[in-house]
């Protein structure tokens, strides 16, 4: 395709007879010359942003999620793990996940305990990258937190903290009829677990290093009193996160009785916000374009 004729009329009113660049002609090209550069640069920061935001969430969280329909525990997770792989996934994990009370001297913290398998969570939750001091290991009785729990409870690798579970100290009070809560003089005596902090880390998402320690498979099982090998949930990694449409159809069609959910469903609200500010932005930039163009 030629472009001859209008390059001709463009270089012609560009450049008018008097052999000068008008000021009106230098204001108009300039005009939309700004109008259409504000309009990629402000989209192509949004788009950064937007991209940078979904890489922490996939850094930080299963792109697949498989739990109990009741949010009960998983007796055989094995068979989840089977079946996730079978479907397409690339790897997949039993893990625990629960509220816990953390408890270093005088100061209580309310976190979430992940309890995970070393050998396959890694596959899909980089944690060994993210070690910021100490050595990664969830050996017995070994626990990891993150640099700002450690802050907040002023410790550091090799550092002791107690491991409250919250199930085991409902269980030390009854409500009655009336609504008055009191002890279960019945109820047999809890104590909480000893930890031993082997590391801290960081991922670099403040509300995922707030809120989340971890520790083995095994150790959770013991502290929440769950069987042997139980898990909460089976996370499954993809090498497709952004289509994930077939392999959901396939897990729940194969465990009708399972919730399954994708890291989409779990961020909606997130994800749904960007998206509007994208748009809102692109429409508000184009309304910058037309003023722009009304300048030719």
């Amino acid at each position: 395709m030629s472009f001859r004729t209008e390059f001709f009329l463009a270089a012609k009113y560009f450049k008018p007879k008097r052999d000068a660049v008008s000021v009106i002609t230098a204001i108009s090209v300039l005009g939309v010359t700004l109008g259409v550069a504000v309009l990629i640069v402000v989209l192509a920061v949004m788009t950064g942003f937007t991209g940078l935001m979904k890489e922490k969430i996939l850094e930080t969280s299963a792109h697949i999620e498989i739990c109990g329909a009741n949010h009960g525990y998983i007796r055989r997770p094995e068979s989840i793990v089977a079946e996730a792989l079978a479907a397409g996934a690339v790897s997949a994990a039993p893990v625990v996940r629960s509220q816990a009370l953390i408890q270093r001297d005088n100061r209580f913290l309310a976190k979430i305990l992940l309890g995970v398998n070393p050998d396959t969570e890694i596959a899909g939750l980089d944690l060994r990258q993210a070690i910021k001091k100490g050595k990664f290991s969830l050996d017995r009785n070994q626990i990891i937190i993150s640099t700002f729990i450690a802050d907040e409870l002023d410790a550091a690798p090799g550092d002791k903290i107690l491991v409250h579970a919250p199930n085991k100290l409902a269980q030390m009070v009854k409500v009655g009829d009336n609504g008055q809560v009191k002890l279960d003089d019945h109820a047999e005596v809890y104590l909480p677990r000893e930890f031993t902090i082997a590391a801290t880390y960081s991922f670099g998402k403040f509300d995922f290093d707030q809120t989340v320690v971890f520790t083995s498979l095994d150790d959770a099982d013991e502290l929440f009193g769950l069987p042997w090998g139980a898990a909460t949930a089976v996370y499954a990694w993809t090498s497709t996160p952004f289509q994930l449409d077939g392999i959901l159809r396939t897990i729940r069609a194969k465990l009708p009785m399972m919730r399954c959910v994708s890291w989409r469903d779990k961020n909606a609200p997130l994800l749904g916000v960007l998206a509007v500010e994208k748009n809102m932005m692109f429409f508000l930039l184009i309304f910058i374009v037309l003023v722009a163009a009304f300048s030719v």
